[in-house]
């Protein structure tokens, strides 16, 4: 038995059919992916890590200032991490100086800053040639206070020493890379560093005259002093 027709009201005949809400749906993609992304730059800023960065080309020698440097944020690998300044340090590099060139927008890195004090202005570094006999065995280090010794006639009866220099900083120092070469064999881990060859003193403008006469006047020796608190 055929089914009955179903009467078409005027209900039926003039209801709508049924569509997506194309603006809603737009809404919620719009919607995920804000989300998305939001949770992508939430999960890059706690991946990355603050470095300090050059604000400008910067030669060696420079000192540095507080508009020279900022901080960024990076996601590098542990091992470039370690050899950069973190953000954390960013304070105690205004007044330390370049010994390498920085570029604007590199991350810096601590080789890149001095270990050596600044010079002040009524101050200049003047090195002399010293050898570990003469200088604590080697042991001299960047910032050590030192008393200059001059002898005259070594080795003979009228051997005279005096001092040359009471008290002074020492700036830097050096050592002999071709001997400790030498002796290390090949390959750069077995290459141990050489003996101490020179060592750069901080000295006034008179300082500086003397010790120079000094220099070519006999043998130096370098004494070391204890620091300035432990005196």
């Amino acid at each position: 038995m055929a089914a009955a027709p179903t009467a078409l009201t005027p209900s039926r005949a003039l209801r709508r059919p049924r569509r997506l809400d194309l603006r809603g749906l737009l809404g919620v993609l719009l919607l995920l992916a804000a989300t998305g992304g939001s949770i992508g730059v939430w999960s890059n800023l706690s991946d990355s890590r603050g470095v300090v960065v050059a604000t400008r080309d910067l030669p060696a020698g420079a000192t540095l200032g507080a508009g020279d440097l900022a901080v960024t944020r990076v996601r590098v690998e542990d091992a470039v991490y370690g050899a950069a300044v973190p953000a954390a340090e960013l304070p105690g590099l205004v007044g330390r100086q370049l010994a390498e060139p920085a570029h604007a927008r590199q991350l810096l890195t601590r080789a890149q800053v001095s270990s050596r004090p600044p010079l002040a202005p009524d101050r200049m570094a003047l090195t002399v040639p010293v050898g570990p006999t003469a200088a604590v065995g080697g042991r001299l280090r960047p910032g050590d206070r030192v008393r200059v010794h001059l002898t005259t006639e070594k080795g003979k009866p009228e051997a005279h020493t005096t001092v040359v220099l009471e008290r002074v900083a020492v700036y830097d120092v050096g050592f002999d890379e071709r001997a400790g070469a030498v002796a290390g064999g090949a390959g750069p881990a077995a290459a141990p560093r050489g003996p101490i060859s020179w060592a750069t003193l901080l000295v006034t403008p008179e300082e500086g005259r003397q010790l120079t006469q000094a220099r070519w006047a006999g043998e130096l020796d370098l004494a070391l002093l204890p620091a300035e608190g432990n005196q």
